[in-house]
């Protein structure tokens, strides 16, 4: 009597197409996909930032034209004000599990502007006329408190604080320049917003925020990188099967039933043409019509006996559907961080601190202010 072939698959394994959608698909292509994006967005950073401190030459001379200028503020004489952003908040409290938190979101920012002065390593006095749709890079280092669920979070450019400015450059008549004869106009140079665009302050180096974004999407392109990995080493098995596998008759030689906690476990011991041995899982159904000496179609792996699999197909447990929410968590998390980690001057501000708004009224008073000269740290982001 010939022995009979079955065509079976190992418990708990899909099918052949989903295994291969889950596995190479999701979990291999569509990580590496984000692992993409994320390093395409960290190289153009990285293009921004190495372009904005090439535009910056120290030594250059001054000359009409676009230009980034690098001094130390001074203010018009009279004004109590170069450039200072106000960012006004509400706060509100919440109570979780005993543990008090509260937030504090922007409801209005404003923007006070006045010429000033720049004065440059050459001694030059540049008059500064930034217009009212200036761009500041800055921290947000001074806090007004006004009531218990109002607050207003402020950025200036302070006397002495040295700052990066681009913007159109030329000569023109300077109100504070000393005029060189009688009736004279006194001529200096005047820094005003580009053609179209917007003049940016910066108090930190100008591709310091973009090297920042820069590292942030590397960080997120590696994380995708080492998730995929994971993955892939987890399902070694499948791999191996796709790869170095053939679908081969194999030879039952022992069924064995027994419980393993709540549940029992059918495996069927089966050896290939070469010899070697090796089990399996199948399905009560699949179990009960086996005999030993059976013939049935496998995905043999010679070289890596316990990586074969009863059934003639490329299949993965179904353990591979986690490759759905581990895509779909890590492209979640790198967009809200994206959005979170990008800093006030690019978002609406939105502020989440411990306590209750009552308990954070101790630092209700202005934040002092920074003496004037020094340089305030960089802003995170």
């Amino acid at each position: 009597m010939e022995p009979r072939i079955w065509l079976l698959v190992s418990r708990y394994h899909l099918d052949a197409g989903l295994s291969s959608l889950l596995v190479e698909g999701v979990a291999t292509a569509g990580l590496l996909a984000l692992a993409a994006i994320a390093l395409r967005l960290s190289r153009r950073q990285r293009r921004a930032a190495e372009q904005a401190e090439a535009s910056f030459r120290p030594g250059a001379a001054l000359a009409p034209g676009e230009a980034v200028v690098v001094g130390t503020v001074e203010r018009e004489q009279g004004a109590d004000v170069a450039v200072r952003v106000e960012v006004e908040q509400e706060g509100s409290e919440s109570e979780t599990s005993g543990v008090w938190t509260h937030q504090w979101a922007e409801t209005g920012r404003k923007v006070r502007v006045h010429p000033f002065y720049l004065r440059h390593a050459s001694g030059a006095r540049i008059r500064v006329e930034p217009g009212a749709e200036v761009k500041l890079v800055d921290a947000l280092d001074g806090m007004i408190r006004v009531d218990l669920t109002r607050r207003v979070r402020v950025a200036e450019l302070l006397p002495g604080e040295r700052v990066f400015a681009i913007g159109e450059l030329r000569r023109a008549p300077d109100p504070e320049a000393q005029a060189q004869g009688y009736r004279e106009q006194a001529q200096g140079y005047l820094l005003a917003p580009p053609r179209g665009g917007r003049m940016l302050l910066s108090s930190e180096p100008l591709g310091e925020r973009f090297a920042r974004r820069a590292a942030f999407h590397e960080r997120w392109a590696i994380a995708a990188v080492v998730a995929s990995l994971a993955f892939n080493a987890a399902f070694a098995a499948f791999h191996a099967r796709r790869w170095l596998g053939d679908t081969a008759d194999v030879r039952v030689t022992q069924l064995r039933e027994h419980e393993d906690g709540d549940h029992t476990r059918f495996e069927v011991t089966m050896r290939g043409a070469d010899g070697s041995a090796f089990s399996d899982e199948v399905s009560h159904g699949a179990f009960a019509r086996l005999r030993e000496g059976d013939t049935v179609k496998a995905r043999h792996v010679a070289s890596w006996s316990s990586a074969s699999a009863i059934g003639p197909d490329v299949t993965a447990h179904s353990a591979a559907y986690s490759a759905l929410p581990l895509l779909g968590v890590i492209a979640l998390a790198y967009l809200i961080r994206a959005h979170a980690t990008r800093p006030w001057y690019e978002k609406k501000l939105i502020e989440t601190e411990s306590g209750r708004l009552a308990e954070s009224q101790s630092s209700a008073q202005q934040a002092p202010k920074r003496p004037e000269g020094r340089r305030r740290e960089p802003t995170s982001g």
